[in-house]
């Protein structure tokens, strides 16, 4: 669909508008440093993408944004716990197999990515002590099922969305690795200069 089209049909349009807001919020909340202002704007996101995916008949990407809305909910109204952290995992890949059936013939096969995206992520950070190396590399594989979604259903706000989180995400890993890598030679530099130091004080 070229942006001709998509500006002659009123409901998409305004699903783009909405989504791409939403997606602005979910950007804006990776700077925020309070953990009850980053899950809200999060749910605002949640909640304004799942009113675009209901616009336009995403329905898998729907279920997962209204499991992660809800589970937020949870967490700022401090219920969340281990167990119902693994409940909203169990029930986001239930319905979403569910509607994935259902829906075959309009999402074919990328409608089940979401429900991997949210389930993998949902999983990696229930791991105690989770490393961030791990984290980072969930989200790559979180960003690429989404990124993959958007693009087989024709919804580009999601598909270039969650490009650019892919490519934030490779980039901060590899810095991570970069910089673990310069702080493991720092304490060898310093070895070797006191080293030197002690033969030329012999």
């Amino acid at each position: 669909m070229d942006f001709s089209e998509i500006i002659q049909n009123p409901l998409r349009l305004s699903a783009y508008i909405i989504s791409i807001v939403g997606y602005l919020l979910f950007a804006l909340a990776s700077g925020v440093k309070r953990k009850n202002q980053l899950l809200i704007m999060q749910s605002s996101g949640n909640f304004l993408c799942a009113v675009a995916e209901g616009l336009t008949g995403l329905w898998s990407g729907l279920v997962q944004d209204l499991v992660n809305l809800i589970r937020n909910i949870f967490v700022l109204k401090k219920w969340m716990n281990t167990i119902l952290a693994i409940v909203f995992i169990i029930l986001g890949v239930g319905i979403g197999i569910f509607v994935f059936i259902y829906d075959f013939n309009n999402a074919h096969w990328w409608g089940i990515l979401p429900v991997i995206a949210t389930a993998e992520y949902s999983i990696i950070i229930l791991i105690p002590n989770v490393k961030v190396p791990l984290i980072k590399a969930s989200l790559m594989v979180s960003s690429t099922c989404w990124a993959v979604y958007g693009f087989g259903m024709n919804f580009l706000p999601t598909f270039a969305f969650n490009c650019l989180s892919f490519v934030l995400a490779t980039t901060s890993l590899i810095l991570y690795f970069v910089r673990k890598r310069k702080e493991n030679k720092i304490p060898k530099e310093d070895e070797n200069e006191e080293f030197d130091s002690k033969e030329e004080a012999i």
